[in-house]
């Protein structure tokens, strides 16, 4: 929501606050590191609560090493124990951030660091080229530059 329009803000605004509406709800999340007070989107949510809408703000932080080994497990379908040094890399590159996780995952396949060996018939990574790879800590920004 920090990207979105005034008109757009309005009209999530004139929703929330419409007594006619009944059974309604609208989920959004925004980075909070982007909207400050001067923000438009700060001004029409406070705006909202002032009204008496119902509001619930949920922060989401960033996921714990063992998730990222969760998801690495499930992905590779390796033991836990054994994607360990892989998920502690890509936690520490990525910080968690699920959306960066998954992204840094495909680009390591797409770069060759993480492959499915048909011999092996397993997943193989090199550990120590992912390690030295440089990565951008903002999310936005290493998508942009994979789509180039």
């Amino acid at each position: 929501l920090q990207w979105a329009d005034q008109a757009t803000l309005d009209l999530i605004g004139m929703l929330m606050l419409d007594p006619s509406i009944t059974y309604f709800g609208i989920l959004g999340c925004y980075r909070d590191n982007e909207v400050d007070k001067r923000h438009p989107l700060f001004g029409q949510l406070e705006a909202i609560r002032l009204n008496g809408a119902p509001l619930r703000s949920i922060h989401v932080g960033p996921i714990e090493r063992e998730c990222v080994t969760s998801i690495i497990s499930d992905a590779l379908c390796f033991p836990p124990s054994l994607c360990l040094p892989l998920s502690t890399v890509v936690h520490r590159k990525t910080g968690g951030v699920i959306l960066f996780v998954i992204r840094f995952l495909k680009t390591l396949n797409k770069e060759g660091s993480l492959v499915y060996c048909m011999t092996s018939r397993r997943w193989t990574w090199d550990l120590e080229k992912i390690k030295s790879k440089r990565v951008s800590k903002d999310v936005v920004i290493h998508t942009t530059l994979q789509m180039n």
